[in-house]
Formats: structure tokens, C-alpha cells, sequence
């Protein structure tokens, strides 16, 4: 709807996560070398925590990148909200192996041979289990840490992946079985305003903007509101576009945001 009026070639604030627009930050970044650590050196199980819109999601999409191509099997859940068995087909269901039996027994069997499969061509398989801080039952937090059974060589044989909400880490904290197991824990935090700002520039460049349309009085504004959350500064900004080119304005100035606060609010 802006595109043309900004002189933009895609919109740069889309509220999607998105593996073809990744701002580096050094958080992200440290992130991305935690994970990629417990990957390469078989570690069996990292977490991975932080508010909603934080950029989590955008962290593992962008993971593969970062591994040697075809090296890894990666799958990723995102309703892991369920019964222990059901957890298990949707597992398999990921790895491609067909559900044809209710046995539990077998349907780990059967993702025990196909795991070895991946582990005898010199890679390894990862399991991202997003959104995990809504599995309410212990049994199948339980059943997660009971995954690092499937080992050969004195090496799991899957690297499993939690990541989720700050509740996360309290659910847990009383799993005393699965919390040792975890070989690393990461807290995602927020932007500060100097990487607010450069997140701002870097994916208007990465739409095209060959211009600063963000004044500096803005930036302060853009950060007080969305405390450095990638989210939040996404749909500010958007905002932002759609105030500025219904006022005819040239740039996106401190009173546009604050008119773009109002909206949003």
C-alpha cells in the first residue's frame, strides 16, 4: 500500500519471522554460536528462551544456514503440546517415517532406525521443539528427555532443541531428570536503542530504501515504545509508514511515531 510512496521495493517491517531477512545482532549472534556448538559436538540438549516476539523463530530459521549443507536433518515442531505418544508420531511424522502403529515401543524403534540411518552418513538429525513452554504434562517433558536414550557409538544420536517463553525455564526447574540434562541454556534479550536503530536501517536497505527515512529523533521513540522487541518495532514501524504517507510526510519524524503509538494503542 506504501511501497511506491516510500520508494520501497518490499516491506520491510513484516511481523513474520524470516530466514531471507536476518538482522545479526550480537545477541542474535551469540544465539546462533550456542546452538551451533551443542549441534557440531553432540551435546543432546539446549534450550532456548526469551518474551514473545524477541526473535527465537527467526534465530532457528536461520540456523540451517549456518551448517554444513546436508550435513544435519533438521525438523521442527511447533504443537508439542500433546500426549507423550502422540509427541512421538509427530516426531516421526517430521522425519518423514510413516505412523503405522499405536505401539510407543515400536514408534521409538522406528525412529531409532531411521536416526542411525542419518548418523552412519557422518551427520546428525536435530529436533527444534518450538513453542514448548505450553506442554503442560510432565509425562511428556519427560518423554523429550527420554529421546537422549537413543544413542550408538556413545553419542546421541539426536540433538534435541527447546524453545520458548520464560515459562520454559520454570517448567523445568522442577524436572530435576531433564534439567540436567540440558547442556545449554540461552536467554534471548531484547535489543538496546544503538541495535534498535541499525535493525531499522538494515532491513530498510534490504527493501530497497536507498535513503534515511527514519529521522534521529525518531529512533529514541521507536525504542522507548518497543523496548528494543523485534516485534513490537516491526508493527510500530509499519504503522509508522501507513501515519507518514496518509500526512504527506517526506520522513518518519517523532510526531508520526507518537501519532503511530496512539494508533497502535
Amino acid at each position: 500500500m506504501y511501497l511506491d510512496y516510500w520508494e520501497l521495493r518490499e516491506p520491510p517491517f513484516l511481523n513474520v519471522p524470516s530466514h531471507e531477512i536476518f538482522f545479526e545482532s550480537p545477541q542474535h549472534q551469540e544465539a546462533i554460536n550456542r546452538l551451533l556448538y551443542v549441534i557440531n559436538h553432540r551435546k543432546g540438549v539446549a534450550m532456548l528462551t526469551g518474551e514473545v516476539g524477541c526473535g527465537k523463530t527467526t534465530v532457528i530459521r536461520n540456523l540451517s544456514s549456518y551448517l554444513p549443507s546436508g550435513r544435519f536433518e533438521i525438523r521442527m515442531l511447533s504443537n508439542p503440546a500433546v500426549s507423550a505418544v502422540d509427541l512421538i508420531r509427530g516426531i516421526l511424522i517430521q522425519f518423514g517415517i510413516p505412523v503405522k502403529s499405536t505401539s510407543k515401543s515400536v514408534l521409538l524403534e522406528e525412529l531409532r532406525r531411521k536416526l542411525e540411518t542419518y548418523a552412519a552418513h557422518n551427520g546428525g538429525a536435530v529436533l527444534v521443539v518450538d513453542e514448548a513452554h505450553v506442554i503442560n504434562s510432565k509425562s511428556t517433558l519427560d518423554e523429550l528427555r527420554m529421546l537422549l536414550n537413543l544413542q550408538a557409538d556413545n553419542r546421541f544420536l539426536l540433538t534435541l532443541i527447546m524453545v520458548g517463553q520464560p515459562l520454559l525455564l520454570k517448567k523445568v526447574e522442577i524436572l530435576q531428570a531433564l534439567k540436567e540434562r540440558i547442556s545449554m541454556k540461552y536467554h534471548l534479550p531484547p535489543l538496546n536503542e544503538e541495535d534498535t536503530n541499525q535493525y531499522i536501517q538494515y532491513r530498510l536497505k534490504q527493501a530497497g530504501s536507498e535513503r534515511a527515512i527514519f529521522s534521529g529523533e525518531s529512533i529514541p521513540l521507536v525504542y522507548e515504545y518497543s523496548h528494543g522487541v523485534p516485534l513490537r518495532i516491526n508493527n510500530l514501524c509499519d504503522r509508522c509508514f501507513l501515519i507518514g504517507m496518509m500526512n504527506k510526510k517526506q520522513s518518519v519524524d517523532a510526531e508520526t511515531v507518537k501519532q503511530a503509538v496512539a494508533d497502535l494503542e
